[in-house]
């Protein structure tokens, strides 16, 4: 990077020993994300008092619960998953890597993560009444997890970037990535990347912030801007942080991409115009969808597939 990142949160990279190149970069990517969505959930652990919440305070664990299980769980897990079935294999095909030390940490940190998921489930079900035990756990299992995790993260950072140089190019490396992101979908552009991106604005140079926002596809670019990153902010970290917080936040959701199975011709039309911020004028092709939209919107590069496999129109 033409400019040494700043406030990093790495146990590995720092001013003093800042990431050189791709193969530095691509783990930070990521990796910074989690770690501060760690710290911002030991906050709340350290700020939750003992026990039952008070008469009228449930919402501070119930919102908790409620991001972990949409937001934090399936991001870390997705996370693991993808190093586990795509890019450690990637990296086996030409080199050699901790494999058994990678893979048993994953499994032990997807076994804490369970037990944590399962606490926050009691706790929802139980609307947040009664559930002394469920915070017991979650208060004594987040500092462990996240300590664990911080270290595992670090091993990677530590041990894979040479890996990487001494095996592939920084454009293979780009190939590899592309296919994680397709295969994540719209939930994980959701759910993972304004993380992502807010953490990379905190890190990252100006410039290396413009290109990494450059890289992503128009469409995606537009969703996240404009919906995913604002409802990140006004739902997701209002949840996360609820513990610490005195009255209780109100979560105003930005309604995107929330096309049903139930919906008529006219909604559905009227939804993905707002989606994309154009009109049905500016559209090209018949729409003439019958319900269900089983497949909802899918996004390839500048274009949009509206459910039908026939009606795809352009975004400038």
């Amino acid at each position: 990077m033409a400019t040494v990142p700043k406030n990093l949160t790495s146990d590995v990279f720092s001013e003093e020993n800042p990431p050189m190149d791709w193969a530095d970069i691509g783990l930070l990517i990521p990796h910074e994300a989690i770690r501060r969505q760690m710290t911002a959930m030991n906050d709340s652990m350290e700020a939750l008092a003992d026990g039952s919440p008070k008469e009228g305070e449930e919402w501070k664990i119930v919102y908790f619960s409620e991001w972990y299980l949409d937001y934090f769980y399936i991001s870390v897990e997705e996370h693991h998953n993808v190093e586990e079935n795509l890019y450690f294999p990637w990296v086996k095909e030409r080199a050699t890597y901790p494999e058994k030390e990678f893979s048993r940490s994953h499994e032990e940190l997807i076994a804490m993560m369970d037990a944590m998921k399962e606490a926050c489930e009691t706790v929802i079900s139980k609307k947040g009444k009664d559930c002394a035990n469920e915070v017991s756990i979650l208060k004594h299992s987040v500092p462990t997890f996240v300590s664990d995790m911080r270290i595992h993260l670090a091993e990677e950072e530590s041990n894979m970037p040479e890996i990487l140089r001494e095996n592939f190019t920084s454009e293979e490396e780009k190939v590899i990535v592309q296919k994680i992101i397709q295969g994540g979908g719209l939930e994980m552009a959701k759910v993972f990347l304004p993380a992502v991106i807010l953490a990379v604005e905190e890190w990252g140079s100006p410039q290396f912030n413009k290109e990494f926002m450059a890289s992503m596809p128009p469409p995606i670019r537009h969703l996240v801007t404009k919906y995913f990153i604002p409802d990140f902010k006004n739902v997701a970290m209002q949840m996360r942080d609820a513990p610490t917080m005195e009255t209780e936040p109100k979560l105003a959701k930005v309604g995107c991409c929330a096309i049903e199975s139930s919906d008529s011709a006219t909604n559905f039309k009227s939804r993905v115009c707002r989606i994309l911020n154009t009109t049905w004028e500016q559209q090209q092709g018949e729409w003439n969808l019958p319900p269900p939209w089983d497949s909802g919107v899918a996004i390839y590069e500048n274009r949009v597939d509206c459910g039908d496999r026939r009606t795809i129109f352009d975004i400038q």
